[in-house]
Formats: C-alpha cells, structure tokens, sequence
C-alpha cells in the first residue's frame, strides 16, 4: 500500500514532470496530454488526484482543457492558435436574427474551447481574397450552404481541413482532400411531424414542399428528404400519400421567392377538404399556406393543422408547432470535425454526421389559451 510520504512525491513528480516536458519542448503548445488513466498507471495515483493536480495547471494557465475531448498543453504568447474559418452566403440585411447567425454562434463558441480562433467572411470574398493571396492561412474551413461546394475546395491548402453544412456528399476529384459532411436527419424529422400530426388525430396529413419533382437541386435537397420521413410514416399509418404531396413546379430562384412559390403550390391544398393537417417543409412553406388560406377567405377556425420547420418566429408568431433545427449544434459540429480532421483524430474517407431535430409542441386553442390577435395566425389543431 502507497503510504502518503510516497503519494505526496508522486504527486510532486506528476507535476514537475509536466511542468519540465513543457519547458524543453517535449510537450508543444496544442499536444495532447496522456490520458488520466494512463498518468494514474505510471504515477501510481487515483484518478481523483491525477484529475486534482491537473486542474491546478490548468487554473496556472500551463493546461486547457477540451470539453468531450482531453488536456492540452495550452497556447502560448508567441504560438498563434489555428484559424478556422467560416463561409457564408452574402448576407441579407435584416432586423432578425437568421439560422446562419446561430450556426455561427455554436461555431465560434466550439471553436473557441477548442483553443483556435475563427473569423466569418462571404464566400465570394474569400475567393476573391484566395486568388490575390491575401486570404491569411487556415487550418479549415466551414462552407455554411448546400451548394458551392466546389469553392470550398479552393480554400486553404492540401493541410486544411473541410466541411460542409449539406446533405448531398461530394467527392473531390484530388483525391488528397476530403470534405466531410454535417447536417440534420431531415428524414427523421418528416417522420417525427407527421407522427406529432397523426398522435393528434389527424389521418389525412399533405406535406407541402419547396422542391421540384424529378429535379435535383442542392439547394432544396433537404425538402426531399423531409418529404420521404413524411411518405414513410404515412405508409407505416396505411395512409396512402400518392394524391397530398404538394411540390413547387420549379424549385424557388431564391430564398426570398420562397414564400410565394409556396403561396402558389398551397392554393390546391386549400381546395382540399379532407386534409386536416399539413407537415410545411419550412417556416417560408408555413408563411406561403398562411397566405394561400387568407386568399381563399378561410377563417382560422377552418385552417389545418400545421407543424413547420426550423421555429422561426415569424411563421406564426412564435407558437407554430415546430421541428427545431438545432442551429447552434451544427455549428458546434462542424467546428469540432475540422478541428478531428486537422488533429489526425478523424482520418479515411469523408464523414457524414446528422444531428436529431426535436418537435417543439406549442399551446393551442384546445388547451384553453384564447385565440387573440396575438396568437391567431397559428393552426388551432396543431
């Protein structure tokens, strides 16, 4: 048995020895330390004091932890920490806060415990900036959109890390990059509002999409995908779905025109009196059957139930049951995947991870909450 003269030496040992790996350069800014495990076995300590003496360095600043991760031997002043750098869409000016600005935040957070740094630039600058060769170095790169992504290949070098906020995979033709991938499970949330519907009571449930049949488009991929959840746990129901599946007849220019093809494609849901409910395939489809129904003189009490996507408030005000996109996560995500990818971590082919979508369930007219001009525009039944 260690007496405790003994433990307080290797305790001391643990230490010095740290301490001294890091001044001779046996331990750089950004290794990895050993795990707990592994220093309790050659230290000869518990975990609870291997844990102990480690947060000591940590709080010296010698140390940093990486949550889901592991100790490092933390930056330096003369070490620059690793750049990652997100591409975005030119931005569109609005008063609201949009799903790229919450990626962006779960970007910049993750990134950030992980001991880098990130920056944000349109994608069109940072080409441009490329091409001039006055885009700084980076150690990867994050293309927040479904399309250009063969832009992303001309950020960075053969070093830098890539991925993508898609749901298509490509495959670069140099075969010494790879692009991984990061998204939801679209499927899994068609599934999971038309199921909300159907434990609702509602039997006869249309799905109202943004992509165009026999048209691929990587832009409204996702609508597709949310679409084939929404087919499969039909046919699970027995419910037939060849007549309720309203498309766009082409996909929308831009995400601005989104409301209005939808607003044109929904008039043939408003003619349909035995459809009670409606999985929209975003908020945009959402505000365009909101509209088709005001066309039409439909009063509330006579809409279908409806659950949207992505919880935008706008799309009726905020108490529209939604299946949330978990914004910040993706971003979080696609932070943590770069960072695998350049650490060696995450290595072979290209890597597809999809986050869960939960259904957000809202108060409705049913559970006594009155219908005012404050939460009118929502489905009653939904």
């Amino acid at each position: 048995m260690v007496n405790r003269r003994t433990s307080e030496r290797q305790r001391q040992a643990l230490v010095d020895d740290l301490r001294q790996a890091c001044r001779d350069g046996r331990l750089h800014p950004g290794d990895m330390l050993p795990t707990v495990r592994e220093l309790q076995e050659k230290y000869r300590l518990s975990p609870r004091t291997v844990t102990s003496e480690l947060r000591k360095l940590v709080d010296e600043g010698l140390l940093r932890t990486v949550p889901r991760v592991g100790v490092f031997v933390a930056d330096t002043a003369s070490a620059d920490p690793d750049s990652y750098l997100m591409l975005v869409q030119p931005r569109r000016r609005s008063g609201t806060m949009s799903t790229v600005d919450r990626v962006r935040f779960g970007f910049e957070e993750r990134v950030t415990q992980l001991g880098a740094a990130s920056a944000t630039m349109e994608v069109d600058v940072a080409l441009r900036r490329a091409e001039e060769g006055t885009l700084p170095p980076v150690a990867g790169a994050f293309l927040a959109m479904p399309d250009r992504g063969e832009d992303l290949l001309r950020i960075g070098d053969a070093s830098t890390a890539r991925v993508r906020w898609a749901s298509i995979p490509m495959t670069p033709q140099d075969p010494t990059k790879t692009v991984d991938m990061v998204t939801v499970d679209h499927e899994d949330g068609g599934r999971a509002a038309t199921q909300h519907l159907w434990q609702r009571g509602h039997r006869r449930i249309a799905f109202l999409g943004l992509h165009t049949p026999g048209r691929e488009d990587p832009r409204y991929h996702w609508s597709a995908l949310r679409m084939q959840g929404w087919r499969e746990a039909m046919e699970t129901f027995g419910e037939r779905t060849d007549t309720i599946g309203f498309l766009t007849d082409t996909p929308p220019a831009s995400y601005e025109r989104e409301v209005e093809a939808t607003r044109e494609s929904a008039h043939a849901v408003v003619l349909r009196r035995d459809v009670t409910a409606v999985v929209c395939a975003s908020h945009n489809a959402a505000l365009g059957l909101l509209a088709a129904l005001r066309d039409a003189g439909v009063p509330p009490e006579g809409w279908p139930a409806m659950v949207s996507f992505e919880d935008i408030s706008e799309a009726g005000d905020g108490i529209l049951t939604s299946v949330r996109v978990p914004c910040e996560d993706i971003g979080r995500e696609a932070a943590q995947i770069l960072w695998e990818r350049r650490h060696g971590r995450l290595t072979g082919p290209a890597e597809d991870r999809r986050l869960p979508m939960p259904v957000i369930r809202r108060v409705d007219s049913r559970n006594g909450w009155p219908e005012t001009e404050e939460t009118a525009p929502a489905s009653p039944r939904a």
